[in-house]
C-alpha cells in the first residue's frame, strides 16, 4: 500500500480531530494531516488547493453533523469542484442512522461511512479501499 502525503480531516469536534490525528500519526498513515473545524474552511482550502496545484489531498475524513456547513453540504460543493483525478471521501461520523448510510450511497465519491472513533483496523479498511 502507498503511503498518502496529504490527508484531510474535517470535523467541528476539537477532541475528535486531535484523537484522530494522534492515529493517523502512530500508525504513519500519512506524512500530513489538515485539520478544519469547518467544512467552509475545507473547501475553501480545496479551491485554493486546485486552482494551485499545491497540496491536494488524497482523501478525506468529514463529519457529517456539523454548524454552519454540515456534511451533506460539504459533499455537495465538493462533487462540484473541477477536480484532475478522484478524491476518496470517508464519512467519519458518530451518526449510526441507517438514512445517513443509505445517503452516502448517492454519492460516488463517498468511499465508506466509518463510524467513531478511527481504529488501525479502520484506517487499514480505509487504506484498502483507496489502493482498490
Amino acid at each position: 500500500m502507498k503511503k498518502i502525503d496529504l490527508a484531510y480531516i474535517i470535523d467541528d469536534d476539537e477532541i475528535i480531530i486531535y484523537l484522530t490525528d494522534k492515529i493517523l500519526k502512530k500508525v504513519e498513515f500519512c506524512d500530513r494531516v489538515a485539520k478544519f473545524t469547518d467544512a467552509q474552511k475545507a473547501i475553501d482550502q480545496l479551491k485554493e488547493a486546485i486552482s494551485t496545484g499545491k497540496d491536494i489531498p488524497e482523501v478525506i475524513l468529514f463529519d457529517l453533523n456539523m454548524p454552519n456547513m454540515d456534511g451533506w453540504e460539504f459533499i455537495e460543493e465538493f462533487v462540484r469542484l473541477p477536480l484532475e483525478k478522484p478524491i476518496p471521501t470517508f464519512i467519519f461520523t458518530s451518526s449510526i442512522d441507517p438514512a445517513d448510510k443509505k445517503k452516502s450511497y448517492n454519492y460516488e465519491v463517498i468511499k465508506d461511512f466509518i463510524t467513531k472513533p478511527l481504529t488501525v483496523q479502520k484506517l487499514d479498511k480505509i487504506l484498502r479501499i483507496i489502493d482498490e
